[in-house]
């Protein structure tokens, strides 16, 4: 099997009959995007733990029949059935779980079965997991990537073991931002601080992400462990950031004997431990050890730097010299790439200064900014009219994106929802506020607001609200797509504006609904489909989706994605996925 982080969904068989099934029931015109077919994973025949039941029970042997009956050893060898167990069931010694393998989910918590990598090669599945690509801002597919690694496996495919698989996943973890996952990981797989690659990924987003003191705690036995002269590097931050200056040249001068030609970082190294103050210059794209000495040093930071990565906009976002706009947009980033969380964002929020109420406008949704956002949840939080909060909660809706709905700012305006009541007076944001408790995966409670919508949508008053909402209800299965005239849904909409919009809607709806049975279609040379091996299945749509997310996907490539989940048994995933797409497409006000 090759692994490559460009593969390609196929898009034949039943994607046919998806864009036909769009193009009846819109009689617009559409051209399919072609791609190349995906490469083939063998899966291996289903494994039984069980043997099946003998035809008849057998006789009992004559030697275990009484208590007093002493076992042979040639007895003892052979796992004995408990006398408890049904009939023909054998009963066999739980094996402890293999800490590589551990996770701390599984099928019952929002983990796989763990089976996800049966019959994979061990080879292919470690390409896998090191191919998660980072910079997903989906929260859709952050959120599926989390949960596969984190769910506890119950083996791995033959093959030579270059990582430690548990190091592996932490790794992944933290480049898509989750740094609580990997600390769990790690607490069920202690050994992941004993790859160099996972502990340094750990190191480095624990420093930046608020908690220095355990990352600096773990630098001297990295040191020691470790002979990359990165880890000199960190002592030498740590003992900066502790006030332990008397140590830092030292730590400089073996850099230089090991043949570290850092300028930069010896230069920020010398001025902190001398209590330089003067802002720091030329500094355009730091490295993360030389992006710590600056935020330990206290120096102003360089306005002009560019810094990616979830950790450090997390660190820049936290960092009160900085102007608050450039405050407000690494947070925003931050959040973006999974680094920081709800309650994280809101802290920064909390420094803005109170905007004028005049000023928080459905007009001013029109070119929202990270400002206008944070000025808007604010404003949300503070007021107590239902009315006016109802406004307001509106504009906030208008001015994100659905990214930014199915993610941490999402759910610091769901808090504020939830204070709205279920009446008729809030029918005009009832699209709105069923729209939120979808993308934050809260279906049951959206049931009744998409009521209270579609009782205002057949009294013809939600001037096209409800055209927007139902597609993302029928991905849900809370709705039915039969039930909704096509002709006056896209009338709705947008009219003939509005058609190629409407006609993708329906390709990924039809994907969601009828991608379990449709046949899978054969390979390019003829030969029969791949088989469906849930990691490999789910970490083939990461990748193809990649940072553009689903919402940047076209549809036809996401129906292709979609009905290869569904067909693995990821139908939730699929979704999840769906669903973030759809809403994407019929974003409100757009």
């Amino acid at each position: 099997m090759t692994v490559s982080s460009n593969r390609r969904h196929r898009l034949g068989g039943p994607l046919g009959g998806i864009a036909a099934l769009g193009l009846t029931l819109l009689a617009g015109t559409a051209q399919a995007q072609q791609a190349e077919p995906v490469p083939s994973i063998p899966t291996g025949a289903p494994v039984s733990l069980f043997p099946p039941p003998p035809a008849t029970d057998p006789a009992p042997a004559p030697d275990a029949a009484g208590p007093d009956a002493v076992a042979s050893p040639d007895a003892a060898a052979a796992p004995t059935p408990d006398a408890r167990s049904p009939k023909g069931v054998m009963v066999e010694e739980l094996k402890a779980q293999d800490p590589e393998l551990a996770g701390t989910l599984g099928p019952d918590n929002g983990g796989l079965t763990p089976d996800l990598w049966q019959g994979l090669p061990r080879a292919d599945v470690e390409a896998l997991v090191a191919g998660i690509p980072a910079g997903l801002t989906s929260p859709a597919l952050r959120d599926m990537t989390r949960g596969l690694l984190l769910t506890s496996a119950d083996g791995l495919g033959g093959g030579e073991k270059t990582r430690n698989f548990a190091a592996l996943r932490t790794e992944a973890l933290l480049r898509i931002g989750d740094a609580d996952g990997a600390d769990a990981l790690r607490n069920v797989a202690p050994a992941v601080l004993e790859d160099e690659g996972a502990a340094l990924a750990w190191l480095e987003m624990r420093f930046f992400t608020g908690d220095r003191q355990s990352a600096c705690d773990q630098v001297p036995g990295l040191l020691s462990r470790f002979q990359h002269p990165v880890w000199q590097k960190w002592q030498i931050v740590c003992q900066i950031a502790n006030g332990q200056m008397d140590g830092v040249f030292l730590g400089l001068d073996l850099m230089r004997e090991q043949g570290d030609k850092d300028d930069l970082f010896a230069r920020l190294a010398e001025g902190a431990a001398n209590a330089v103050k003067t802002p720091v210059k030329g500094v355009l794209e730091p490295t993360p050890t030389q992006l710590a000495l600056i935020l330990v040093s206290g120096r102003p930071f360089p306005p002009e730097t560019k810094i990616a990565g979830p950790g450090p906009l997390a660190a820049l976002a936290r960092l009160g010299t900085l102007p608050v706009p450039q405050r407000l947009a690494a947070a925003e980033r931050a959040v973006a790439l999974g680094g920081l969380d709800g309650p994280g964002l809101l802290s920064v929020y909390e420094a803005v200064a109170d905007a004028d109420p005049k000023a928080l406008t459905v007009a001013a949704a029109k070119k929202p900014t990270p400002l206008l956002r944070a000025q808007l949840l604010k404003a949300l939080r503070a007021e107590p009219t239902p009315a006016a909060k109802a406004g307001l909660f509106k504009v906030a809706m208008l001015a994100s994106s659905t990214e930014q709905q199915a993610g941490a700012y999402g759910a610091l305006l769901l808090e504020e929802a939830r204070q709205f009541r279920l009446t008729v007076g809030f029918a005009s944001i009832a699209p709105l506020v069923a729209r939120l408790h979808l993308l934050q995966g809260e279906a049951t409670a959206a049931g009744p607001w998409i009521n209270l919508a579609r009782d205002d949508f057949n009294a013809s008053k939600d001037e096209g609200a409800f055209a927007r909402l139902w597609p993302l209800a029928a991905a849900h299965g809370l709705l039915r797509e039969t039930d909704f005239d096509r002709a006056r849904w896209v009338r709705d909409l947008g009219g003939d504006t509005a058609r190629d919009k409407a006609e993708e809607v329906l390709i990924l709806l039809t994907a969601l609904h009828g991608g379990k049975d449709a046949p899978l279609p054969p390979l390019a040379d003829g030969g029969a489909p791949p088989g469906q091996v849930k990691g490999a299945v789910l970490l083939d749509a990461v990748t193809a989706l990649g940072s553009d997310g689903a919402v940047g996907t076209p549809a036809f490539d996401l129906a292709a994605i979609l009905t290869d989940l569904t067909r693995a048994g990821l139908s939730d995933q699929a979704r999840q996925i769906g669903a973030e797409a759809i809403a994407g497409l019929l974003r409100p006000g757009a």
